[in-house]
Protein backbone atom coordinates (compact mmCIF):
# COMPACT_ATOMS: atom_id res chain seq x y z
CA UNK A 1 0.00 0.00 0.00
CA UNK A 2 1.39 3.69 -0.75
CA UNK A 3 2.11 5.75 1.28
CA UNK A 4 0.63 9.26 1.71
CA UNK A 5 2.39 12.53 1.66
CA UNK A 6 1.23 15.64 2.62
CA UNK A 7 3.28 18.43 0.64
CA UNK A 8 2.56 22.14 1.69
CA UNK A 9 4.18 24.15 -1.25
CA UNK A 10 4.40 27.29 1.04
CA UNK A 11 6.34 29.81 -1.68
CA UNK A 12 4.32 32.63 -3.45
CA UNK A 13 6.45 32.41 -6.51
CA UNK A 14 6.02 30.15 -9.47
CA UNK A 15 8.76 27.87 -10.13
CA UNK A 16 10.57 28.81 -6.21
CA UNK A 17 13.50 27.44 -4.71
CA UNK A 18 11.87 26.15 -2.22
CA UNK A 19 9.16 24.19 -3.92
CA UNK A 20 12.60 22.77 -6.29
CA UNK A 21 13.88 21.60 -2.86
CA UNK A 22 10.69 20.18 -2.14
CA UNK A 23 10.31 17.97 -5.36
CA UNK A 24 13.38 17.01 -4.83
CA UNK A 25 12.68 15.38 -1.44
CA UNK A 26 10.02 13.74 -2.95
CA UNK A 27 11.50 12.49 -5.49
CA UNK A 28 14.23 10.96 -3.20
CA UNK A 29 11.51 9.24 -1.23
CA UNK A 30 10.88 7.00 -4.62
CA UNK A 31 7.79 5.42 -6.50
CA UNK A 32 5.63 3.88 -4.15
CA UNK A 33 4.08 6.86 -2.44
CA UNK A 34 0.57 8.85 -3.16
CA UNK A 35 2.04 12.53 -3.15
CA UNK A 36 -1.02 15.31 -2.73
CA UNK A 37 1.30 19.17 -2.62
CA UNK A 38 -1.08 22.17 -1.70
CA UNK A 39 -0.32 25.79 -2.74
CA UNK A 40 -2.19 27.84 0.55
CA UNK A 41 -1.65 31.24 -1.19
CA UNK A 42 -3.43 29.59 -4.62
CA UNK A 43 -6.74 28.37 -2.17
CA UNK A 44 -9.24 29.81 -0.76
CA UNK A 45 -8.58 29.34 2.69
CA UNK A 46 -9.71 31.39 5.29
CA UNK A 47 -8.30 32.39 9.12
CA UNK A 48 -9.04 30.29 12.32
CA UNK A 49 -11.60 32.53 14.20
CA UNK A 50 -11.16 31.00 17.02
CA UNK A 51 -14.45 30.43 17.92
CA UNK A 52 -14.09 26.94 19.42
CA UNK A 53 -16.93 25.85 16.81
CA UNK A 54 -15.08 22.48 16.18
CA UNK A 55 -15.12 21.96 20.33
CA UNK A 56 -18.75 22.37 20.85
CA UNK A 57 -21.13 19.45 21.55
CA UNK A 58 -22.42 19.37 17.71
CA UNK A 59 -19.79 19.86 15.59
CA UNK A 60 -16.72 18.20 17.39
CA UNK A 61 -13.73 17.91 15.06
CA UNK A 62 -15.76 19.82 12.18
CA UNK A 63 -14.69 23.54 11.20
CA UNK A 64 -17.68 25.98 10.38
CA UNK A 65 -15.84 27.58 8.10
CA UNK A 66 -16.01 25.53 4.54
CA UNK A 67 -13.17 26.17 2.26
CA UNK A 68 -10.19 24.89 0.80
CA UNK A 69 -8.66 23.60 3.72
CA UNK A 70 -11.56 21.12 4.05
CA UNK A 71 -9.07 19.25 1.51
CA UNK A 72 -5.93 20.10 2.96
CA UNK A 73 -7.88 18.09 6.07
CA UNK A 74 -9.15 15.29 4.29
CA UNK A 75 -5.52 14.09 3.18
CA UNK A 76 -4.18 15.01 6.43
CA UNK A 77 -6.47 12.09 8.07
CA UNK A 78 -4.71 9.85 5.91
CA UNK A 79 -1.39 11.31 5.86
CA UNK A 80 2.01 9.11 6.58
CA UNK A 81 4.39 11.62 6.17
CA UNK A 82 3.88 15.57 6.29
CA UNK A 83 6.21 17.94 4.04
CA UNK A 84 5.67 21.62 5.25
CA UNK A 85 8.45 23.71 2.61
CA UNK A 86 8.28 27.53 2.60
CA UNK A 87 10.80 30.23 2.15
CA UNK A 88 11.88 32.47 5.27
CA UNK A 89 9.54 35.51 5.94
CA UNK A 90 11.12 37.84 8.45
CA UNK A 91 12.51 34.63 10.26
CA UNK A 92 9.21 32.30 10.07
CA UNK A 93 6.53 31.07 8.39
CA UNK A 94 5.17 32.99 5.79
CA UNK A 95 1.27 34.02 6.87
CA UNK A 96 -0.26 31.85 3.74
CA UNK A 97 1.38 28.43 5.65
CA UNK A 98 0.73 30.17 9.26
CA UNK A 99 -2.82 30.57 8.29
CA UNK A 100 -2.78 26.59 7.50
CA UNK A 101 -1.34 25.69 10.72
CA UNK A 102 -3.78 27.80 12.86
CA UNK A 103 -6.31 25.81 10.89
CA UNK A 104 -4.86 22.69 12.43
CA UNK A 105 -6.52 23.49 15.09
CA UNK A 106 -9.54 21.40 14.37
CA UNK A 107 -7.35 18.44 15.07
CA UNK A 108 -7.19 19.43 19.24
CA UNK A 109 -9.95 18.24 21.43
CA UNK A 110 -10.21 21.08 24.65
CA UNK A 111 -9.41 19.34 27.36
CA UNK A 112 -5.83 20.32 28.47
CA UNK A 113 -3.61 17.39 29.80
CA UNK A 114 0.05 17.12 30.63
CA UNK A 115 2.42 15.83 28.82
CA UNK A 116 4.90 13.44 29.29
CA UNK A 117 7.15 16.48 29.18
CA UNK A 118 5.32 17.62 32.31
CA UNK A 119 3.64 20.58 29.71
CA UNK A 120 0.29 21.02 29.16
CA UNK A 121 -1.36 20.21 25.78
CA UNK A 122 -4.31 18.96 24.04
CA UNK A 123 -5.86 15.70 23.72
CA UNK A 124 -5.72 14.94 19.56
CA UNK A 125 -8.18 13.76 16.86
CA UNK A 126 -8.48 11.58 14.14
CA UNK A 127 -4.95 9.54 15.33
CA UNK A 128 -3.24 10.33 13.12
CA UNK A 129 1.08 11.10 13.97
CA UNK A 130 2.71 11.51 10.45
CA UNK A 131 6.58 12.17 9.67
CA UNK A 132 6.71 15.92 9.58
CA UNK A 133 10.06 17.83 8.22
CA UNK A 134 10.19 21.45 7.66
CA UNK A 135 12.07 22.16 4.00
CA UNK A 136 13.05 26.18 3.89
CA UNK A 137 15.57 28.41 2.00
CA UNK A 138 16.80 32.16 2.58
CA UNK A 139 18.08 34.92 1.18
CA UNK A 140 20.86 35.51 4.28
CA UNK A 141 23.63 33.74 4.23
CA UNK A 142 23.89 32.48 8.23
CA UNK A 143 22.17 29.38 8.83
CA UNK A 144 21.49 30.76 12.46
CA UNK A 145 19.01 32.99 10.89
CA UNK A 146 16.49 29.58 10.48
CA UNK A 147 16.82 29.48 14.60
CA UNK A 148 13.14 31.06 15.12
CA UNK A 149 11.27 28.72 12.40
CA UNK A 150 13.34 25.52 13.76
CA UNK A 151 11.80 26.41 17.22
CA UNK A 152 8.58 27.36 16.03
CA UNK A 153 8.48 23.81 13.65
CA UNK A 154 9.46 21.76 17.24
CA UNK A 155 6.76 23.19 19.05
CA UNK A 156 4.37 22.39 16.29
CA UNK A 157 5.31 19.22 15.92
CA UNK A 158 4.95 18.60 19.37
CA UNK A 159 1.53 20.15 19.92
CA UNK A 160 0.26 18.39 17.33
CA UNK A 161 1.61 14.76 17.81
CA UNK A 162 3.37 14.96 14.56
CA UNK A 163 7.21 12.87 14.37
CA UNK A 164 9.38 15.63 13.84
CA UNK A 165 11.67 13.74 11.42
CA UNK A 166 14.42 15.96 9.83
CA UNK A 167 14.99 19.44 8.53
CA UNK A 168 16.34 20.82 5.05
CA UNK A 169 17.68 24.10 5.21
CA UNK A 170 19.56 26.48 2.84
CA UNK A 171 20.68 29.75 2.98
CA UNK A 172 22.67 31.88 0.85
CA UNK A 173 19.64 30.51 -1.66
CA UNK A 174 20.12 33.43 -4.08
CA UNK A 175 23.17 31.43 -4.83
CA UNK A 176 21.49 28.48 -6.62
CA UNK A 177 20.89 30.76 -10.00
CA UNK A 178 25.08 30.69 -10.83
CA UNK A 179 24.97 27.40 -12.65
CA UNK A 180 26.57 24.07 -10.92
CA UNK A 181 27.19 25.82 -7.32
CA UNK A 182 24.32 23.63 -5.53
CA UNK A 183 24.36 20.41 -7.64
CA UNK A 184 26.03 18.62 -4.58
CA UNK A 185 23.04 19.94 -2.75
CA UNK A 186 20.54 18.43 -5.02
CA UNK A 187 21.86 15.61 -4.99
CA UNK A 188 21.62 15.72 -1.07
CA UNK A 189 18.24 16.52 -1.01
CA UNK A 190 17.36 13.55 -2.66
CA UNK A 191 19.40 11.48 -0.02
CA UNK A 192 17.17 12.92 2.47
CA UNK A 193 13.89 12.23 1.33
CA UNK A 194 15.53 8.41 0.94
CA UNK A 195 16.73 8.58 4.41
CA UNK A 196 12.85 10.12 5.86
CA UNK A 197 11.87 6.61 4.02
CA UNK A 198 13.77 4.32 5.71
CA UNK A 199 13.93 6.54 9.32
CA UNK A 200 14.64 10.07 9.51
CA UNK A 201 16.86 13.10 7.83
CA UNK A 202 20.28 12.15 9.08
CA UNK A 203 22.07 15.00 11.14
CA UNK A 204 25.26 14.35 8.59
CA UNK A 205 22.82 14.96 5.39
CA UNK A 206 21.31 18.09 7.12
CA UNK A 207 24.40 19.69 8.02
CA UNK A 208 25.95 18.74 4.41
CA UNK A 209 22.98 20.55 2.34
CA UNK A 210 23.41 23.81 4.98
CA UNK A 211 26.98 23.65 4.23
CA UNK A 212 27.72 26.82 2.94
CA UNK A 213 29.17 26.97 -0.38
CA UNK A 214 30.72 30.55 -0.90
CA UNK A 215 32.00 33.19 1.88
CA UNK A 216 29.55 35.08 3.15
CA UNK A 217 30.89 38.24 1.78
CA UNK A 218 30.98 37.13 -2.12
CA UNK A 219 27.55 36.42 -1.18
CA UNK A 220 26.30 39.25 -0.01
CA UNK A 221 28.13 41.33 -2.67
CA UNK A 222 26.88 39.32 -5.56
CA UNK A 223 23.31 39.72 -3.97
CA UNK A 224 23.48 43.24 -3.58
CA UNK A 225 24.70 43.45 -7.55
CA UNK A 226 21.83 41.34 -8.58
CA UNK A 227 19.49 44.41 -7.76
CA UNK A 228 22.00 46.69 -10.15
CA UNK A 229 21.42 47.66 -13.01
CA UNK A 230 24.15 47.51 -15.93
CA UNK A 231 26.63 45.22 -17.12
CA UNK A 232 29.01 46.00 -14.94
CA UNK A 233 27.29 44.81 -12.26
CA UNK A 234 26.50 41.74 -14.01
CA UNK A 235 30.30 41.11 -15.01
CA UNK A 236 31.46 41.36 -11.50
CA UNK A 237 28.48 39.16 -10.47
CA UNK A 238 29.89 36.65 -13.24
CA UNK A 239 33.56 36.98 -11.50
CA UNK A 240 32.30 36.00 -8.05
CA UNK A 241 30.14 32.79 -9.10
CA UNK A 242 33.47 31.89 -11.66
CA UNK A 243 35.71 32.44 -8.78
CA UNK A 244 33.53 30.29 -6.36
CA UNK A 245 33.03 27.39 -8.85
CA UNK A 246 37.31 27.02 -9.16
CA UNK A 247 37.09 26.68 -5.86
CA UNK A 248 39.52 29.73 -5.00
CA UNK A 249 36.66 30.32 -2.22
CA UNK A 250 37.17 29.17 1.09
CA UNK A 251 33.23 29.04 2.54
CA UNK A 252 34.52 26.77 5.37
CA UNK A 253 36.10 29.40 7.19
CA UNK A 254 35.16 29.88 10.81
CA UNK A 255 34.07 33.38 10.66
CA UNK A 256 31.84 33.41 7.54
CA UNK A 257 30.52 30.38 7.97
CA UNK A 258 27.96 30.67 10.71
CA UNK A 259 27.09 27.78 11.92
Amino acid sequence: MSSVVLAISGSLRERSFTEKMLDLCIEGMGEDLEVHKFYPHRMNIGPCTGCWSCWGRKGQGECVKKDDFEQILDVYKRADYLLLAAPLYFFDLPATVKNVVDRFFVILEPAQIRSPKGETKHPKRFGRHPKAVLISSCGFPEIANFDILRRHFHVICEHLDWKWAGEILISAAGAANAPRLFDRKYALIKKAGTELINENISQETTDSIAAPVMLAEDYRRMSTLNFAAGIMAKAEMASIAIKVMMGKDDPCSVEEKGM
